[in-house]
């Protein structure tokens, strides 16, 4: 009986998990749809402004590209551009402002590239898809490790309720792939199918510079685990490939990408990031000055300063909760959170902003909040989330 009633929710757990990622994708849909009046036509989620000098080459591609104003400019161009030019051998990557910080995280850019099927025209679809599909895989995904972890598998609707994350998809920017990645990274892991965690790793480092802390979280979790066990890791060689590939290609990237443009990937453009809480306290004398500004500004001002703390909240809880490591995400939330500890100004005045920049360590940190350590694991032993 108890076999009966465990296969039942199985099936009903899995059930869920469809449920999540369809509910995922379904948001983000909803927020494009309401973003665009009800009218969503891909070439617009790009945001490649009139002013921008990558607008002559997309209307070259399709002349009824649809071109926004200057301040609608925003990151999806960048995706586009790399899209059209993948290795920095056409003329995109000219024209586009920091081209060696831009193609530092080039993976949503190749895969719009590889989903349009090399054709100029259908990249603007290909960025909104892979929004869509990322959403889906997240919910999908968080759902079966919540389970795992002990928790309701409608946990996967986390991701139908980020506001980082929705706002993502409507911007054709990274993080919708990159909660994808990460989840699914985790979750091969625990399942200890470690090739395929190792190549999700280093998709994930390429989405965005900032999840290395995914394959270097999993170095101090197994690190950590053994010392615990007092025993060597179980197939060593291939974790060890598993969590280097994805460090060690983006450094041979960054080679490559000076090679070409002639400077680093790594060089920000100030204000995006520096020493610990410096940008922290720049962004809350920033909203104070806003704050007394006209009706615009002053909306930013007085409403940026318990944003921010809501957030920091949350992160600084979840990195507090996952230091005695006990879960395989849990390294990582403590790494994303100095990474969001170091963010500056440019990455934290504007609301929007802030909930995208921060989705995943939010994602993280409620992880690490919301799931009990299977005993198991910690006494050495199988982990529950390998069956």
């Amino acid at each position: 009986m108890d076999a009966m009633w465990r296969g039942l929710m199985s099936e009903r757990d899995s059930r869920v998990a469809i449920a999540c990622g369809a509910a995922s994708a379904a948001a983000g849909l909803g927020s494009i749809l309401a973003s665009t009046n009800g009218r969503p036509e891909p070439t617009g989620l790009v945001h490649i402004a009139q002013a921008d000098t990558l607008a002559a080459l997309a209307l070259r591609s399709d002349p009824h590209f649809h071109l926004v104003t200057s301040v609608q400019h925003y990151d999806g161009a960048y995706y586009y551009a790399i899209a059209r030019d993948p290795l920095l051998n056409g003329a995109a990557h000219h024209l586009i402002d920091q081209p060696a910080y831009r193609y530092g995280h080039p993976l949503h850019g190749w895969l719009a590239y590889l989903l349009s099927l090399g054709r100029p025209a259908a990249i603007p679809l290909a960025l909104m898809v892979l929004s869509l599909l990322g959403l889906a895989v997240a919910g999908w995904a968080v759902s079966r490790l919540a389970t795992g972890y002990g928790r309701s598998p409608w946990g996967g609707l986390l991701i139908a309720a980020s506001p980082g994350l929705l706002f993502a998809a409507t911007m054709d920017t990274t993080e919708t792939v990159g909660a994808a990645l990460i989840a699914l990274a985790f979750l091969a892991w625990s399942r200890q199918r470690y090739a395929v965690s190792g190549l999700l790793l280093v998709m994930a480092c390429f989405d965005k510079e900032q999840y290395i802390t995914v394959p270097l979280g999993l170095i101090v979790w197994e690190a950590v685990s053994s010392r615990r066990s007092r025993r060597m890791p179980d197939a060593l060689t291939t974790k060890l490939v598993a969590v280097v590939s994805g460090p060690v290609l983006l450094s041979g990237w960054y080679a490559y990408v000076h090679s070409r443009v002639g400077t680093w990937p790594f060089q920000y453009e100030s204000g995006n990031l520096g020493a610990p809480l410096r940008g922290w306290w720049d962004t809350f004398g920033l909203a104070h000055d806003l704050s007394r500004g006209t009706f615009e500004q002053s909306q930013i001002g007085s409403v940026t300063p318990s944003i921010l703390m809501a957030i920091a909240a949350i992160i600084l809880m979840g990195a507090f909760a996952a230091r005695r490591i006990l879960r395989p995400f849990d390294a990582t939330a403590i790494g994303l959170a100095v990474i969001t500890s170091m963010q500056g100004w440019r990455t934290l005045l504007y609301p929007h902003e802030t909930f995208r920049l921060s989705s995943i360590a939010v994602l993280l940190a409620l992880a690490v909040l919301f799931t009990r350590p299977p005993p198991a694991r910690l006494q050495g032993a199988d982990d529950p989330l390998e069956h």
